[in-house]
């Protein structure tokens, strides 16, 4: 029994064979781009922090993704040791960049989705762990332990492999994989925060992440003022579902993104201050 997934039995033969083809995550890595429209996303975050919330587009993001996530499961599964796990949480991973010693450096950290957290309180649960993270004394959990085992000589290629070996027959204790931001329902990267544009990341093959998705540089397009345009490079193991729900998925996405407001809820807002006023939107249904 993983601590992390429930083992999903009842599937198609032909879906147990695949893994055994497969049998590493970068073998079965499909890669594709989506490309949104975010104007009306960009002034509804504008009123949002009128009203007090700092949000930004990769929150959006993130909570548009969990929430898919939610209503298919499906794309929230991995594959450990050729089985099949259908995850028991929603969590991602994200780096958050510090200077430390006029250096910069770099950590990774996860956020979970809860039921009941919408667009404003996942928000505020991201900005807490960007902000813990920042400060260049503090050292996350996961990183104490990695410099734990780093520091003894011949210890880091023992401890990796039998880290390894234990996940793979899921015996990995519960708290290194609260620790491990390879072991995550999705991993992101913000590459319009050191202004680089889009890429497809690889799917690391220790852990269980399924699913990477790197942010580019917001763009202009046909001549309109602002930057209205985001594309998202996307990688995800072919493994965990079939293509038809991961195209279910991504269009679900597509129109949290572009219709922000069903991504709060009312009674996450101050209680005197109304939502923005959405009425002069057009539903993205028609996608």
């Amino acid at each position: 029994m993983r601590s992390d997934g429930t083992r999903i039995k009842e599937i198609p033969a032909f879906d147990k064979l695949i893994p055994y083809i497969m049998n590493r995550r970068y073998d079965a890595t499909n890669f594709t781009r989506i490309t949104l429209d975010i104007t009306h996303l960009r002034g509804f975050l504008d009123k949002l922090r009128e009203m007090g919330h700092k949000v930004g587009i990769m929150d959006s993001v993130i909570c548009a993704l969990t929430m898919v996530m939610e209503s298919t499961p499906e794309i929230n599964r991995f594959v450990a040791n050729k089985k099949l796990y259908q995850r028991n949480h929603r969590c991602v991973s994200f780096a958050v960049i510090k200077r430390v010693d006029e250096r910069i450096a770099e950590t990774a950290v996860k956020v979970y989705a809860e039921d009941g957290d919408d667009l404003i309180r996942l928000s505020e649960k991201i900005r807490a762990l960007i902000k813990e993270n920042k400060v260049p004394t503090n050292k996350s959990k996961m990183d104490r332990f990695v410099d734990g085992i780093m520091n003894i000589p011949m210890l880091p290629s023992v401890s990796i492999r039998m880290i390894k070996l234990l996940d793979r027959f899921g015996l990995l204790p519960k708290s290194i994989i609260a620790l491990s931001p390879f072991h995550t329902s999705m991993f992101i990267s913000n590459l319009a925060s050191i202004k680089m544009d889009y890429l497809y990341h690889h799917l690391y093959d220790f852990g269980t992440t399924s699913f990477f998705v790197t942010l580019g540089k917001p763009e202009k397009h046909d001549h309109e003022d602002g930057y209205n345009k985001l594309t998202l490079g996307i990688s995800i193991d072919d493994r965990v579902c079939f293509g038809a729900l991961w195209a279910k998925a991504m269009l679900e996405f597509q129109q949290l993104i572009e219709n922000p407001e069903r991504m709060v809820f009312s009674n996450t807002s101050s209680p005197n201050a109304p939502l923005p006023n959405t009425d002069n939107h057009q539903d993205a249904s028609r996608l």
